[in-house]
């Protein structure tokens, strides 16, 4: 991976975090930080997974400060990088009990894959998943429904645009998810609100 992408990477994605983090900081109460992974922890998550890392989804686990509630539409918390892989390895053993990975007609159902890598969750158990494998998706954010499986249409083309999307719409009043939306996915555009106990809402758009 070149040493300019990831320079550019992580300038994109840590400009659209500090407008979240300022937005957020000066409306809502102060919760603990995500932790942050280390280039050589990063490294060693490739070596063992034989899957170069996007250059977003890199930058993405350096940055610190990053809040633990749930400020990512609809209402996902981010995780820290040692507890995205051990959700994914359950996900894997999950998938590996349901059996063959087709319905009785022989059409194949949707499967957790080692390809796609956790990166938040919600109260309920879903999460979102950055697609990991060769082609037109790689890196971008898929919901990955714990009960229904399957991706659909990605929330977002990549980290940054969803940092981006979010950004814009606590900046803007504007709903986010519209592009999810403009594809045909299944997830309404939210707005932000901020409720009575100083938490971030994202409610559906009228």
């Amino acid at each position: 991976m070149a040493s300019a992408d990831l320079d550019v990477a992580d300038h994109e994605v840590r400009d659209s975090w500090s407008r979240i983090d300022a937005w957020l900081t000066s409306r809502c109460r102060p919760v603990p930080a995500r932790p942050a992974a280390d280039d050589a922890r990063l490294a060693a998550v490739e070596a063992e997974s034989r899957v170069a890392l996007p250059a977003e989804l890199r930058a993405w686990w350096r940055l610190t400060g990053i809040r633990a509630d749930f400020w990512i539409p609809e209402v996902f918390a981010p995780m820290s990088l040692d507890d995205a892989l051990e959700t994914r390895e359950i996900w894997l053993l999950v998938a590996d009990q349901e059996g063959p990975a087709v319905d009785g007609n022989g059409v194949p159902e949707p499967r957790f894959l080692p390809e796609l890598l956790p990166i938040a969750m919600s109260a309920g158990g879903d999460g979102l998943v950055v697609d990991l494998r060769a082609g037109e998706s790689h890196g971008a954010v898929f919901l990955w429904d714990h009960e229904q499986w399957g991706l659909g249409v990605p929330m977002w083309a990549s980290i940054d645009a969803m940092l981006q999307d979010v950004a814009v719409a606590l900046e803007t009043g504007a709903p986010a998810l519209r592009g999810q939306a403009a594809l045909g996915g299944a997830e309404a555009p939210r707005l932000a609100v901020i409720d009575a106990s100083g938490y971030l809402n994202w409610q559906a758009a009228p």
